[in-house]
């Protein structure tokens, strides 16, 4: 079985950005200087050119036809049969915003200096796992993503890992009322935390987030640092929505933002809007999965 059209998704090092792309002078000064992070830098940089080149050879001797592009360049997955990502979460997820059909596989590419939740292999096991896509011998695991609407106005990016309601500020706090199913609560707080399962292993889970089965069709919430002086409650502190239910949270400050899957994909929340969230229609499709505890999907 042909692996058809593969489209390579590829990170830019740490090397590249900070000296090659945008020639920063504090990081050409720490560079300067040496010491165990300097080479660490290197060497992860040389590791991740190796996997890169390493994977693409595989690809192309079991008859794939390639096209090769950098974090953050747009593609049309409908001329693809299958994404690849050679880099880390950061690059998978950003290629994910872009994906609503096709199979994704994620290569850690210097997996001593990246982290690869997401990612099915590296290096060192990507032709026997290329070999097994190709003979429809891999397994997928199915990721839910939440859908995210600003006054009925959808975001077209489905959040993988989270979802954050805050101030555009951390260190402001938000004013807000969450709704959660029935129940209603104003809420003062350093914001609101929201995620599919995949992200109850991520920033949800260090919040005091649940566990969540990789595949339920489930998605929680949990306030950050509620405000409680002066006699306030926050009863609505976190919990679990099934597949039908939606979080809405009204924003009432200024300054508001959401954030999706980290720093790079936020909108700015008018005052009065309404934040809608729930399980979207788009889950991924991920081939290769190992969890936490190395558990093959």
């Amino acid at each position: 079985m042909s692996l058809g059209r593969v489209l390579i998704v590829t990170k830019r090092s740490a090397y590249e950005m900070y000296a090659v792309d945008q020639h920063d002078p504090h990081f050409e000064r720490f560079i300067a200087q040496g010491g165990p992070r300097v080479r660490a830098i290197f060497a992860s940089h040389r590791e991740h050119h190796r996997t890169l080149e390493a994977v693409q050879k595989s690809l192309e001797r079991l008859g794939a036809a390639v096209d090769r592009i950098d974090r953050g360049a747009p593609f049309d997955e409908r001329h693809y049969d299958l994404v690849v990502i050679v880099g880390g979460d950061g690059t998978f997820i950003s290629a994910a915003h872009r994906v609503r059909a096709v199979r994704m596989l994620g290569v850690n590419s210097a997996p001593k200096d990246s982290v690869g939740f997401f990612c099915g292999t590296t290096r060192a096991t990507a032709d026997r796992v290329f070999s097994r896509v190709a003979r429809a011998d891999l397994a997928e695991t199915i990721f839910q993503r939440l859908r995210v609407e600003i006054d009925g106005e959808e975001v077209p990016e489905p959040a993988l890992n989270d979802v954050l309601y805050a101030h555009e500020s951390q260190a402001a706090m938000a004013r807000y009322g969450l709704r959660a199913g029935k129940h209603r609560e104003e809420q003062r707080s350093s914001g609101v935390w929201v995620g599919p399962p995949a992200g109850s292993r991520a920033a949800v889970g260090s919040a005091g987030g649940r566990k969540l089965p990789l595949e339920a069709k489930r998605f929680q919430f949990v306030v950050r640092e509620p405000y409680l002086g002066r006699g306030r409650a926050c009863r609505l502190r976190k919990g679990v929505l099934g597949p039908d239910d939606r979080l809405e949270i009204e924003n009432h400050f200024g300054h508001a933002r959401i954030f999706i899957d980290g720093p790079h994909v936020s909108r700015v929340i008018p005052f009065g809007a309404t934040v809608r969230i729930s399980l979207g229609d788009h889950p991924l499709r991920v081939l290769g999965f190992r969890d936490l505890d190395g558990t093959r999907r």
